[in-house]
């Protein structure tokens, strides 16, 4: 028995979607590469981590030992727009929301983020 065409036209969309994903997650990583480490003086907005989605299940509750993602979102002291990032686990509860500190970027990747010395008065 032959499979039906719109199986076929379904799995090249599929193929076609995945393709243009990786190429763009490629050329964001060779600009990251080649950008300079910036420092940006910030505050800690707001952070978030929820999990990873899951292809398998479709369950909503956090389940012991599921991935978990983690962001950050920053306000720059000099008044740009506020900008989200993406961090590991160790650099997600290292911080605090509300804080200010120095921010380093690699291009749109997160490098560190230290928080600012409060002087003894």
């Amino acid at each position: 028995m032959k499979p039906p065409i719109l199986f076929f036209i379904v799995l090249a969309c599929i193929a076609i979607l995945a393709t243009r994903q990786f190429i763009k997650q490629r050329r964001e990583a060779v600009i990251n590469n080649a950008s300079p480490v910036r420092s940006l003086p910030v505050e800690v907005k707001n952070k978030q981590e929820f999990p990873s989605p899951n292809r398998h299940s479709r369950q909503r509750e956090v389940i012991a030992g599921e991935t978990m993602r983690y962001e950050a979102w920053f306000h720059p002291l000099n008044g740009a727009g506020d900008f989200k990032l993406p961090l590991c686990a160790s650099d997600y509860h290292q911080m605090d929301k509300g804080v200010k500190g120095e921010l380093k970027v690699q291009g749109s990747r997160f490098v560190s983020f230290t928080p600012q010395l409060h002087s003894a008065r």
